[in-house]
């Protein structure tokens, strides 16, 4: 089979490219810039630039069996909504659309269990959306859009939300490790909330199972760990490994909201930047927010293999060897 990847040199792309050597398959990566092919020159694996647009997608998807589509644009201080829309929503139903005339045969879609929202433990696929922000917003109009488009079409779809992924090749949570190794993080929370944090080669491991796999076609699919676990047990386990204790002065959720909100506007206004502490940051300790994932399990035969002491081992073991702590 032809299997094209977008976003293959993202944190999961990374991480699934590392497990598909001599899988009989045939890959091509689909990247934006050229700068991108550096990251890929160590796999095997064809890599082509191309403008996103609708002819040069149309004939770049030519021949391909089928399409793991990992591209997402994540939020990030100053982002306005139109460029979400760009990449989740239209740039999806581009890719769509060059998938239709090429007669793909499954289209693979990585989303994310925000477009449930929080407050939900161990959250089931078929609960109602509930989206936070632009980002969740415009995974649920992709969604909607997957869904509805191929319903009567022979290219079926799968949709993927990893929960909570952490693991090699993930940057974005390297500062709140260092700040819990130099007791500079404090819950004000209490920290008894769950969450899901979803070791990368578990994710890997529910991508694969999903690929030309008849089981997960028209299907959604919560990738999550064995088990969900506290925040305290989470923020527990990271400190621990520091040799450390997590700081903690439990002031309740909405006096930590209230003074959270105050320094996230005060620093947009005054500073033009992203304060340290906002409500989303809150909210992500304080909300239960984790997903069942006996759907794939009994379906697509998933297996989540790595708890979050061991995931998390490997994870600094990964940070030690690049010098990022």
């Amino acid at each position: 089979m032809k299997i094209i990847i977008t976003g293959a040199t993202g944190f999961i792309g990374l991480n699934y490219l590392s497990a598909i050597h001599n899988d009989g398959n045939e890959y091509m990566c689909l990247v934006r810039n050229q700068n991108s092919c550096d990251a890929l020159k160590h796999f095997h694996v064809e890599v082509k630039v191309i403008v996103f647009n609708k002819k040069e997608l149309q004939a770049a998807i030519k021949g391909a069996d089928i399409i793991i589509h990992m591209i997402g644009q994540m939020g990030r201080y100053g982002l306005q909504i139109n460029e979400f829309e760009r990449v989740n929503c239209l740039m999806t139903e581009d890719i769509v659309e060059a998938c239709l005339v090429n007669n793909v045969k499954q289209f693979i879609y990585l989303s994310t269990p925000g477009v449930q929202g929080f407050g939900k433990r161990l959250c089931k696929e078929e609960e109602p959306y509930a989206p936070r922000g632009n980002y969740e917003q415009t995974k649920v109009t992709a969604e909607k859009y997957i869904i509805s488009r191929l319903e009567n079409e022979e290219m079926k779809y799968t949709i993927i939300r990893p929960d909570f992924v952490y693991g090699p090749g993930d940057y974005r949570r390297i500062k709140m490790y260092k700040n819990i190794r130099d007791k500079k993080f404090i819950l004000t929370t209490s920290g008894k909330t769950y969450l899901h944090p979803t070791y990368v080669m578990d994710v890997v491991q529910g991508i694969q199972r999903s690929v030309n796999n008849e089981k997960a076609y028209n299907e959604i699919f919560n990738i999550s760990a064995p088990n969900d676990i506290t925040v305290q047990d989470y923020l527990n386990t990271i400190a621990h490994y520091f040799g450390k204790k997590v700081l903690k002065i439990n002031i309740g959720y909405h006096v930590s909201v209230f003074i959270a909100s105050f320094i996230e506007t005060l620093s947009d206004r005054l500073l033009k930047k992203e304060g340290f502490v906002s409500k989303n940051k809150i909210d992500f300790l304080a909300l239960n927010h984790s997903t069942s994932s006996l759907k794939a399990q009994r379906l697509l035969g998933y297996v989540p293999e790595y708890d979050f002491k061991s995931g998390f081992t490997n994870t600094m073991k990964w940070c030690e060897n690049n010098h990022l702590l």
